[in-house]
Order: C-alpha cells, then sequence, then structure tokens
C-alpha cells in the first residue's frame, strides 16, 4: 500500500509540474480509478527502474478536468476590468502632467512656476533682519573690484552698505529677506561709475536663523557707461530688464532643478506601474501608480487631483480572480 501511495504521489507531481494544481492532480487519478473500478495499477505508467522514473500519462484534453470545481487561469488570459483599465489610463494622463512638471522645474528662468516665485512667497512672511548677503565684484578682466561700494536699499530694510576688500569679497548683515536693489559704486577722478541690480534675498531654511544669499557679480568696463549728462556720474541701471527675474542665489536655481528631476523621476515609476496595471487591471498597481502620480504634483497640481481621484475609485472596484 505504501508503495501505491508513493507512486500517486510521483504521479501528481508530476502533473502539478505540467502547470495543473494538486487538486486537479488528485481528481484525474481518482477518475481513473473509478473508470477501471479496481485497484490503482501499480505502475502507474512507471517504469520499474528506481533510478530513472519516467511517468507517461495520457493525453490531455478539454474534458479531463471537467469535473473539476475551479477552472486554471493564466494571467494573459484573465480578463481585465475596464473600469480598472480605464483608471489605469487616466494615471498615465496624470504622469505625463506630472513629468511636464518636472521639466518645468528644470527651466528656472521660464515655464508656469518658477525659482524667483518660491522665494519670494517664502521671503514675505520671513522675520526681518534674518537673511545675510556676501559674494565677490569682479572686473571684466577677472580681476578684483577693491575698495567698492556695496549698498542693499528695500522698502522693508531700507539701507545697508559695505565696503569690498583686495580680493572683492563683501558681507552684509541683518537685511530682511525679499525684493531689493544692489547698488555697487566707485568715485574714480572725481566721476562715479555703478550699477544697479533688482535681487531677491533668500529667507531661512527650515530652523536655520539665517537665509543666506551668495553671488558673484562682474562690475562692467568703463567703455559700457553712457554720458552722464554733467553731473559726473556714470550709471546703468539693470532693474527694468529684471523685473520678470531678479538675480538670485545660484544654488537656489540649483535645488529648484533637483526638485525637478525628483518629480520627472516619481512620474516615469508612476508610468511603468501604470503601463503594468492597463495589461493586468491589478488593483495595487493602481493604487501604487496613484500614489506616485500624487507627488508628481503636475502643473498647477493636476496630477495631485488625479491621483487622488484614481485613489478614491480603485476602492470601488470588486477585487475578485478576475482582475
Amino acid at each position: 500500500m505504501n508503495d501505491d501511495n508513493n507512486l500517486e504521489e510521483q504521479y501528481v507531481k508530476q502533473i502539478v509540474s505540467m502547470g495543473y494544481s494538486e487538486e486537479n492532480a488528485k481528481d484525474y487519478i481518482k477518475s481513473q480509478k473509478d473508470v477501471d473500478e479496481t485497484e490503482i495499477d501499480p505502475n502507474l505508467g512507471l517504469e520499474n527502474n528506481k533510478d530513472e522514473v519516467e511517468i507517461k500519462l495520457p493525453e490531455i484534453n478539454e474534458s479531463v478536468f471537467a469535473s473539476s470545481t475551479s477552472k486554471i487561469l493564466l494571467p494573459s488570459e484573465r480578463e481585465v476590468n475596464p473600469y480598472a483599465r480605464g483608471l489605469a489610463i487616466l494615471l498615465l494622463i496624470g504622469c505625463l502632467a506630472g513629468f511636464l512638471n518636472g521639466v518645468d522645474y528644470l527651466s528656472p528662468t521660464s515655464g508656469i512656476i518658477r525659482p524667483h516665485e518660491l522665494i519670494y512667497a517664502q521671503a514675505s512672511g520671513a522675520p526681518e533682519k534674518s537673511s545675510i548677503f556676501l559674494g565677490t565684484v569682479i572686473l571684466e578682466d577677472g580681476s578684483p573690484a577693491e575698495n567698492y561700494t556695496i549698498n542693499i536699499r528695500s522698502e522693508r530694510g531700507g539701507n545697508h552698505f559695505s565696503i569690498t576688500d583686495s580680493e572683492g569679497k563683501f558681507r552684509i548683515e541683518n537685511l530682511t529677506p525679499g525684493l531689493s536693489v544692489l547698488d555697487i559704486a566707485i568715485v574714480e577722478e572725481d566721476n562715479t561709475y555703478g550699477i544697479s541690480h533688482r535681487m531677491l534675498l533668500n529667507p531661512p531654511a527650515g530652523f536655520e536663523p539665517f537665509g543666506f544669499t551668495q553671488m558673484d557679480l562682474v562690475f562692467p568696463g568703463k567703455n559700457k557707461f553712457g554720458t552722464d549728462n554733467g553731473t559726473g556720474v556714470f550709471w546703468i541701471d539693470y532693474t527694468p530688464e529684471e523685473m520678470e527675474y531678479p538675480l538670485i542665489d545660484p544654488s537656489a536655481a540649483s535645488y529648484y532643478s533637483i526638485v525637478g528631476y525628483g518629480f520627472i523621476g516619481i512620474a516615469t515609476l508612476g508610468a511603468l506601474l501604470s503601463i503594468l496595471a492597463i495589461n493586468s487591471g491589478n488593483l495595487g498597481l493602481i493604487r501604487s501608480a496613484s500614489v506616485m502620480v500624487f507627488f508628481s504634483m503636475g502643473p498647477l497640481y493636476s496630477s495631485c487631483c488625479i491621483g487622488l481621484v484614481v485613489g478614491l475609485l480603485s476602492f470601488m472596484i470588486p477585487n475578485n480572480e478576475g482582475f
């Protein structure tokens, strides 16, 4: 009897290796016993050689497992719920919006959202005297601009002065974050040469007590200045052309680009999950992709809305064996 059980177990294992369930294999063996109404063949198609066991099965057709209580469905044969597929397609649209949002962040001087707007918004609520401005002024030939006057003026913070050292460096503290005008000037032979820039001073980040703004500036040559109109003052005012894009700390633009790459990565991962969900209708993939889409934001928070709506709708779809 033990030999019969061992042979039957080997027969079951062989049928399972062909892609059928253990229950189907046992049903098939039982059906063969019932047909013969005798004890199971001791060999069951197995040769006597115990070292090399070869199982010979009859040809299997669609009626073999007609009495089985369950049907085996391969992933490629399962029906995809049309509602789940529709949600996955909607997520792809959200991923595209999130990708475009990341590209927008990579262009700090164009697009819908710019670092200037973020810095200005954060600076509006920042405390006064919480910004520090430092940098270097050089001449067109690359030499340091020594003993040049640096003046920062703003409506909230008033005027603050400094003088560049022998290396053209300067540092001004107790400034108020936000929009300011930067004046750089030098007096030579009773004539004053100066330039004006419109700039944004960084507010403190996180729990830091001060925000730092660092810039390297170039002072133009005397041949770039126009007439003094008899006043002895030669001045170049760059502020009109910097109304929309004032000068900002280059590192702020770099951080802004890093955020853009992050949005692109999240949107790309969400798109891969969405494509898999379109083919399988898997609700787990749809919900995971909706989270990715939500955090990719999208222009004007469009991806946030799509991700949130799809995530909620996914719980209204029944999660049965078909999809």
